[in-house]
């Protein structure tokens, strides 16, 4: 394979600690991001950016970082979280629709819902998940512990969640508010569901809390995989070096890996499911870090190290 450079902007922000890139899932040439730290307040926006050129194509006011991001399946109405607010967003114009501050739980890095009534939302150190009715403005909370991803389950009222720290992951019934442990492996630093159904489980462990910094997961260069059908059968990946972020393949035959070193951010191994090794390195400038990669549109994004506002397009082909 072989990457190139697409095109360079420069944001009105820095992006670093604001929601990564995500792409619109209802017009794949858009994707959206948030001004991270650093950014004044009253300053800081949800961006609509193009992937052709990298132009912003529009943006709204948030006047706070913006944690996650959920779009509904109507194809009009998404939702931005803040600390402590819900945003409810026409998604066609980017305008505001309605505030939401009372009865949500405060610092949800996770999103998802019934696209009817309902935002599940859960922070990666939590102990709680929380069921909030944007109708009514009254949430739930459901004891459980951790969270590194929320996603529809095979009905519009069920839904999986990832517990790193318990190494599980549960099935939760909106309706009856129950839980249901479908998979349990070992801890975990983050996680992927491919389209076959198949869960890829990226090993971790946990470092201690200090005085200074809150107990968290640390990666582990093993990866496992897990099919639905059979979650007491698990194939085991021992990685050559430990990586920090890892994206599978559409069509699931390649895994792209990044390192956790901080001076090799810059690069991308390719992993062959298969053949199980690496068989390629995609290598872009010395100081970029890479921060998303879309398998789909064959393009990484990358942020520069020494200027926070700064991000780059990449075409690997």
């Amino acid at each position: 394979m072989k990457i190139k450079e697409a095109w360079t902007i420069e944001l009105k922000n820095g992006a670093y600690g604001g929601l990564k890139p995500i792409i619109d899932p209802f017009d794949k040439n858009r994707f959206y991001l948030s001004d991270g730290w650093g950014s004044a307040f009253p300053s800081i926006k949800l961006r609509q950016l193009s992937f052709s050129d990298g132009k912003e194509l529009n943006s709204v006011s948030i006047k706070n970082i913006v944690r996650c991001l959920y779009f509904n399946s109507d194809g009009r109405n998404m939702f931005a979280v803040s600390d402590n607010k819900i945003f409810q967003i026409d998604r066609i114009n980017l305008s505001i629709i309605k505030k939401f501050d009372k009865g949500i739980q405060r610092y949800s890095d996770y999103i998802s819902s019934n696209n009817k009534d309902s935002l599940l939302l859960m922070n990666y150190n939590s102990d709680y998940l929380c069921v909030y009715n944007y109708l009514t403005e009254k949430g739930i909370k459901k004891k459980l512990k951790s969270c590194k991803g929320i996603i529809q389950g095979e009905t519009p009222d069920t839904f999986l969640i990832f517990c790193p720290k318990t190494g599980t992951v549960l099935k939760y019934y909106l309706m009856e508010n129950k839980l249901e442990e479908i998979i349990r492996t070992d801890i975990y630093y983050s996680a992927w569901k491919g389209n076959s159904g198949t869960f890829y489980f990226h090993l971790g462990k946990i470092v201690e809390a200090t005085s200074n910094t809150h107990e968290h997961i640390v990666p582990t260069n093993k990866i496992i995989t897990i099919s639905a059908n059979q979650p007491n059968i698990t194939n085991e990946i021992i990685l050559d070096a430990e990586y920090r972020k890892f994206w599978i393949s559409e069509n699931e035959e390649l895994m792209y890996l990044n390192n956790i070193n901080f001076i090799n951010r810059n690069q991308i191994s390719i992993y062959s499911l298969k053949e199980k090794k690496i068989i390629d390195t995609l290598t872009i400038n010395k100081g970029e870090q890479i921060i998303e990669l879309f398998d789909d549109k064959g393009v990484a994004l990358s942020y520069n190290i020494e200027n926070p506002k700064k991000i780059t397009c990449w075409k690997y082909e």
